[in-house]
């Protein structure tokens, strides 16, 4: 039993680390998965684990950790539904995005926050950097996905358009202002969202590192 709660301990004092793995697993395998059709299910093990990583992150040393728990048996049964029920209707992906993109949101802002509150530059603040990169990307990605099921043709090229990871990678591209211009944004609504996510991209950098000099400096001051 002292082991056990050993280990959750060790996984809760690393639990940027894990999220940061989970999700640079999720980001970089579905590519090469897709293609075998037994290993499909892998993907939605690789979501269920960002989505317990994010959990742990949200509800670490919390008094709410029964709701904490709510949630991810709720994030777990959703994404398992949808993988036996298939593609159910624009309603219920709609509701899909708009859920993953709060939680997503919300464990973004809890990293940032928690990055802010720390006195100084160490191991756990950087990976949680990256973390928190991370996460920004993939609600970039939803909030894409959302304004495609909203406003149908807000964006070029539906070949590629078609998938979830289509639009991962048009935010970190996006994100990351490298724009190789295969996917274009075509209307009014597409060029906001697409807008934001471009600026809050290099607002987080330029933030951040301002933040991580700062508290460098003044650890060694």
């Amino acid at each position: 039993m002292a082991s056990i709660i050993e280990q959750v301990k060790w996984h809760i004092e690393n639990r940027y680390l894990f999220l940061f793995i989970s999700m640079g697993l999720f980001i970089l395998l579905p590519p090469f998965i897709i293609q075998v059709p037994y290993l499909r299910t892998v993907i939605y093990l690789l979501i269920s684990l960002v989505i317990i990583n994010c959990t742990i992150v949200l509800f670490d040393r919390s008094r709410n950790s029964r709701m904490g728990l709510g949630i991810l048996l709720v994030s777990l049964l959703f994404i398992w539904l949808s993988l036996t029920l298939g593609q159910a209707g624009k309603l219920p992906e709609l509701a899909r995005a708009i859920i993953f993109a709060l939680f997503f949101g919300f464990t973004f802002v809890k990293i940032i926050r928690d990055i802010i509150s720390m006195r100084e530059v160490n191991f756990q603040m950087i990976v949680g950097a990256m973390a928190a990169y991370f996460l920004l990307g993939l609600t970039g990605a939803i909030l894409f996905q959302i304004t495609d099921i909203l406003y149908p043709g807000s964006f070029s090229n539906p070949a590629i358009t078609g998938t979830f990871y289509s639009w991962v990678y048009f935010s970190f591209v996006t994100l990351s202002t490298l724009g190789y211009g295969d996917i274009t944004p075509l209307t009014a609504q597409g060029q906001a969202v697409a807008i934001f996510v471009s600026v809050s991209g290099q607002l987080f950098l330029a933030v951040l590192m301002a933040m991580l000099v700062g508290k460098f400096l003044q650890t060694n001051a």
